[in-house]
């Protein structure tokens, strides 16, 4: 049996691992006010049947992504890209049906942090 080499750079979700550790992982790791709200969004994706794994690991990548800019000093400083992360999580929420109703919710409730 061959062996495999992975190499990860930066923060990596896996989306095997059981939810509540990543989810509390992300929670310990961010401060920022919607950190709540960004970890219901990330259960929200983590836990989809509608999403394919492809697409539940990139929108856990973008939340991430999201909350490392809601930490910063000045979370609106770069208010294009948080607006393009939370569209981009929006459109792929927005088609699985088992989460579009909250997720959409939460993506909408957390924009104006960054505007």
């Amino acid at each position: 049996m061959a062996k495999s080499e992975f190499n990860f750079h930066g923060p990596t979700v896996f989306i095997n691992e059981p939810r509540d550790t990543v989810v509390k992982d992300f929670q310990n790791k961010h401060s920022a006010d919607v950190t709540a709200q960004l970890a219901e969004l990330l259960r929200l994706v983590l836990a989809s049947n509608d999403l394919s794994d492809q697409e539940r690991e990139e929108t856990a990548r973008l939340v991430d992504e999201v909350a490392e800019q809601a930490d910063a000093d000045d979370p609106a400083a770069e208010p294009a890209e948080a607006q393009s992360r939370l569209s981009r999580i929006g459109r792929v929420v927005s088609k699985a049906a088992d989460i579009a109703t909250p997720a959409s919710k939460i993506v909408e409730a957390v924009a104006p942090l960054f505007s």
